[in-house]
C-alpha cells in the first residue's frame, strides 16, 4: 500500500513538472503582452512615424527596398570597407536580400549618381564638414528616395571622425526614418537611440533585428499605411513567426 501510495504520488509530480516546464517553455517563446505593446510603440516610432528633418516628411506608410541592392563606396570610405561588408552581411541574413559591396570610382557631388536600387557611401573630411553642413567635424546623415513605399536609392554622408555612425545610419537606409527618443521609461535599446542618450546602442539590440526582420517580412508590403502596417505586425508577433525573441532582461546584447 505504501509503495502503491509512493508511486501514485510521484507519477502525479513528473506530470506536474512535466505540464508545469511546458508552460514556462510556452512563456519563453510568448513575448508578454507588456513587451509586445512596447515593442509595437517602438516599430511604430521608427518605421511609421515621421521625424523632424528636410529628408523625414514622408507618408506613414511601409518603405523598404524590395531587391537586389548595390552598396557603392566612394573613394574616401574605402577604409570602411571591412565593416560596411560585414554589416550588410548581417543586414541581408535578417532582411532576405542581397546587398552587394562595390567601389565607386567617381569623386563628384553625391547627388550626381543614377538610381535603382543604389546605396551610395561617402565619408567627408572635418574642413569639408564645416564648408558644406556648417558643422565643425560631426556629419552622420542619411537619404532615401523611394516611389510608393519602395525604395531605390539612397545616400549615407558620415565625417570621417564619427564613423562610429554607420550602423545607425544603415537602420535608417532600410525605411526606418526615424530616431527612438522614448518619453516614458523604458528598456529598449536601440542603435536608433540619439547619440547622448542613455538608451543608444553601438550595435544592433535584439530590438533592432526584429523590427528589421518584421519590417521586411514578405507580407509587409511597401505602400502599407500606418494602421494596417501596426495592425498586420500585432498578427505576425502572435503568430511567432518572427525568429528574432523580445529581450527578456533591461540589457540587450548585440545579435549576431
Amino acid at each position: 500500500m505504501r509503495r502503491s501510495l509512493f508511486s501514485l504520488l510521484f507519477a502525479v509530480v513528473v506530470t506536474y513538472l512535466s505540464v508545469s516546464g511546458d508552460v514556462a517553455q510556452s512563456a519563453r517563446l510568448t513575448p508578454p503582452a507588456k513587451q509586445t505593446d512596447y515593442f509595437l510603440g517602438y516599430f511604430d516610432t521608427l518605421a511609421l512615424t515621421a521625424d523632424f528633418g528636410p529628408f523625414n516628411r514622408r507618408p506613414a506608410w511601409i518603405r523598404k527596398w524590395t531587391g537586389p541592392v548595390k552598396v557603392v563606396l566612394d573613394p574616401g570610405a574605402q577604409h570602411l570597407r571591412a565593416k560596411v561588408e560585414k554589416t550588410f552581411a548581417r543586414i541581408s541574413k535578417w532582411t532576405g536580400l542581397p546587398f552587394r559591396v562595390v567601389s565607386g570610382h567617381s569623386s563628384g557631388p553625391v547627388q550626381k549618381i543614377s538610381a535603382g536600387n543604389l546605396i551610395r557611401i561617402k565619408v567627408i573630411e572635418t574642413a569639408d564638414s564645416a564648408r558644406q553642413f556648417l558643422a565643425e567635424d560631426i556629419v552622420c546623415q542619411t537619404e532615401t528616395h523611394g516611389i510608393g513605399g519602395a525604395l531605390h536609392t539612397a545616400f549615407i554622408i558620415l565625417s570621417r571622425s564619427y564613423s562610429d555612425c554607420l550602423k545607425h545610419e544603415v537602420m535608417h537606409v532600410l525605411g526606418f526614418d526615424s530616431h527612438w527618443r522614448p518619453s516614458e521609461k523604458t528598456h529598449i535599446r536601440s542603435v536608433l537611440a540619439m547619440r547622448e542618450s542613455p538608451l543608444r546602442a553601438g550595435d544592433y539590440t535584439k530590438w533592432d533585428v526584429m523590427a528589421i526582420r518584421l519590417l521586411y517580412n514578405q507580407r509587409m508590403n511597401p505602400g502599407l499605411p500606418r494602421r494596417e502596417g501596426l495592425e498586420l505586425a500585432r498578427d505576425l508577433i502572435a503568430g511567432g513567426i518572427q525568429r528574432a525573441s523580445l529581450p527578456p532582461k533591461v540589457a540587450d546584447r548585440p545579435v549576431q
